[in-house]
């Protein structure tokens, strides 16, 4: 009988797969391992602000102005705010249609005026911006006597003048019986003034003009009438006193301004209002339009004119803890002068940054839930997007664009065109797309869609070529599933890179973009069954299993 030698096994294969495991065990643990003891030295050793981190309130304003003429020349003119050091304004956009728009100071305030010729018809202005601001509260002494003179400039706070007649015998006597005493300190008599109004004089909402005097005979008023009362009292005391204008920072739309008192003492301008009971304080949510006793709008006579405020509460990294975060030569915004030199802005430089945890969604929804999604990383792109246009609008243009362009794609079919000529026709009606969107945006105010060009053109282009082809072989109910299913992941990237909690993780810790890394090299090697695949065969997995 024939003998054959025997066959050994080689041992290659499984000394390659031990050592590949070794070496993506090693990468894994060196990119957690690496990251976490960067961060942990910044927070110990570098002491930075973790609790900064945490997203400061902030408000969007929009003031909208409606006017309908018949042929006349127009002004509208209005009070806008500053940046001082209580609030801070940026991110203005003016759209006014018709309208010409000039801003000028005005003593301390910012006027902006808007002119049209020969207007007709119903035209509209929207000017919006926003708003960040912080709570202030003064503590007065209580020892700290009236003083006696003043420096030349604030003698206009000291004057008696129309509609706060602080020398009128009637609000005298009545400063008498309030402040009985020859020379009160600052907060007794500021304490008496504002208890005195807060208490006794009750509130009414009056929309039209009420000088001090009005108010003290009524025994009622509205903030403007119980401001100028205030001022009318504090001033006959030789304490300087103003009036501040503005509006209360409230969710949703509203008509209604609001009006208090700020007092000078020792240096500072303290606020008081006694409509809302905040003594030497103002809160977060109000914002400073003008100084002194003015009208918040004046406009040509005759006219129909209208306004209101819609107010949107949103979350903003707390400046101040960024600015701190900014001075470490660790932190990645140090870099932001590399970038602001080929004229990247900051912004930009936060979405390249978010762009990997939109990417670690997107990921995820695709090989551990098994979601099917247009294009590998489209959701992500769509949703860095959106962060100027908001989720709604961002799911809206992008819709638009698909349908639009996959019809175009169709028709282009029934040409029988070549695939290069065809694509480009496809790339420049997504332009088009995105033109008209914005065009329809500004026309109407709706600013968010204004911000429709930052989306992918040519990722869109090729995505609405793939919707047309899949619904030409499998038909419009496989497009519409995957449709749903892009878009909720859409939804999850946009939730993800818009938090203003992960933008100022990432800011201050751009290290940990090495534990995405990581968590993408464990997502690779994954081999459980994905969510929807369980959902399908459930029964057939629970019934074995039992």
């Amino acid at each position: 009988m024939q003998s054959y030698p025997k066959k050994t096994m080689p041992m290659t294969n499984n000394n390659t797969g031990n050592a590949r495991r070794g070496v993506f065990i090693a990468v894994l643990a060196f990119m957690v391992l690496l990251p976490m003891s960067v961060t942990a030295y910044k927070l110990y050793a570098l002491d930075y602000p973790l609790a900064g981190l945490i997203p400061a309130p902030s408000y969007k304003v929009e003031v909208s102005m409606q006017v309908e003429g018949h042929g006349e020349d127009i002004d509208i003119r209005t009070f806008l705010p500053k940046t001082d050091s209580r609030q801070t304004v940026d991110k203005e956009q003016n759209s006014s249609g018709l309208f010409t728009a000039e801003l000028k100071s005005v003593q301390l305030n910012r006027e902006a005026t808007w002119k049209a010729e020969n207007v007709r018809g119903q035209q509209g202005i929207l000017y919006a911006y926003d708003v960040q601001a912080h709570h202030v509260r003064f503590n007065i002494p209580a020892d700290m006597t009236i003083p006696d003179s003043y420096p030349a400039a604030l003698a206009t706070y000291l004057v008696d003048e129309r509609g706060i007649q602080k020398d009128d015998p009637q609000i005298v006597a009545a400063l008498r019986s309030i402040v009985p005493a020859e020379k009160p300190t600052i907060l007794e008599a500021v304490t008496r003034i504002h208890r005195y109004l807060q208490d006794k004089l009750a509130n009414r909402n009056f929309s039209g003009y009420t000088d001090a005097l009005t108010a003290l005979k009524l025994g009622e008023a509205s903030c403007n009438g119980k401001s100028r009362l205030f001022v009318a009292f504090a001033r006959k005391l030789n304490i300087p006193a103003r009036l501040v204008g503005g509006v209360i920072m409230q969710q949703g739309t509203k008509r209604t301004t609001h009006q208090w008192v700020e007092i000078y003492i020792s240096g500072h301008w303290v606020p008081f209002d006694t409509i809302n009971d905040h003594f030497a304080e103002i809160p977060t949510n109000y914002l400073t339009l003008y100084y002194g006793d003015q009208v918040l709008f004046k406009h040509t006579p005759n006219v129909n004119f209208q306004y209101f405020f819609k107010i949107t509460k949103q979350l903003v990294p707390q400046r101040d803890a960024q600015a701190a975060l900014s001075q470490s030569k660790l932190n990645i915004t140090n870099m932001y002068s590399f970038f602001e030199r080929v004229g990247i802005s900051q912004n930009l430089l936060k979405i390249l940054l978010m762009l990997p945890l939109g990417a670690l969604v997107t990921v995820v929804f695709r090989n551990v839930v098994g979601l099917e999604t247009f294009g590998t990383f489209l959701p992500a792109l769509i949703a860095s997007a959106a962060r100027e246009t908001g989720l709604l609008w961002g799911i809206i243009g992008f819709l638009a664009i698909i349908l639009v362009s996959a019809i175009v794609r169709r028709a282009l079919d029934w040409l029988q065109l070549l695939h290069s000529p065809k694509m480009a026709i496809m790339l420049t009606t997504v332009v088009i797309v995105m033109m008209a969107i914005t065009v329809v945006g500004v026309q109407f105010g709706l600013f968010e869609l204004a911000h429709m060009t930052l989306f992918p053109i040519a990722i869109l282009a090729i995505t609405a070529e793939r919707v047309a082809l899949m619904e030409a072989e499998q038909g419009a109910m496989k497009v519409v599933r995957i449709t749903l299913m892009t878009l909720v992941v859409i939804a999850a990237c946009y939730a993800v890179m818009d938090s203003l909690f992960m933008q100022s993780l990432i800011l201050a810790f751009p290290e940990l973009l090495l534990v995405v890394i990581a968590l993408n090299l464990w997502l690779g090697k994954w081999i459980g069954i994905r969510v929807m695949e369980f959902m399908r065969f459930r029964r057939l997995i629970l019934g074995t299993a039992s």
